[in-house]
């Protein structure tokens, strides 16, 4: 499902917004971790500065005085994956690693091409809940 766009943004907290987007769907993004994976976001550690945001031209971004920005597929992933509708990235990343499987051994284990297990980890993609259920499977299946 293709991302729409942002009508409305509020600062909800400590490094969290309310994101209403142009569906009428409302979600709570926690940025914290975020924040703190990039330099180009340490200035947000300040609440003043966070509780600022705006939504950027046409809804395609978060924006924020000092010239922070988050893009909309970014803020749609964080916002599914945070509701338990999407794989987080960093979790299907460490099963592969954990499990010492190449791309190619991956897409074979879960089914799907090498081409999709590049492009998920690469956050090209939503991670279906459905996949991250095949590797908790998959490693289930293993152990016994």
């Amino acid at each position: 499902m293709k991302q729409p766009n942002i009508k409305a943004v509020m600062a909800n907290g400590i490094k969290t917004v309310s994101i209403t987007w142009v569906n009428a769907r409302v979600d709570q993004v926690d940025l914290a971790e975020l924040i703190g994976d990039l330099a180009g976001l340490a200035e947000l550690d300040n609440p003043a500065l966070f509780a600022q945001v705006q939504v950027g031209e046409d809804g395609w971004s978060l924006l924020w005085p000092d010239g922070a920005e988050i893009g909309i597929d970014t803020l749609w992933r964080m916002a599914k994956e945070q509701a338990g509708q999407a794989t987080p990235i960093r979790e299907f990343a460490s099963w592969r690693v954990r499990n010492h499987l190449s791309l190619t051994d991956a897409a074979i284990a879960l089914g799907i091409t090498r081409r999709m297990v590049a492009y998920y980890e690469a956050g090209r993609y939503l991670i279906p809940r459905m996949v991250g259920l095949a590797c908790r499977g998959w490693e289930i299946d293993r152990r016994v």
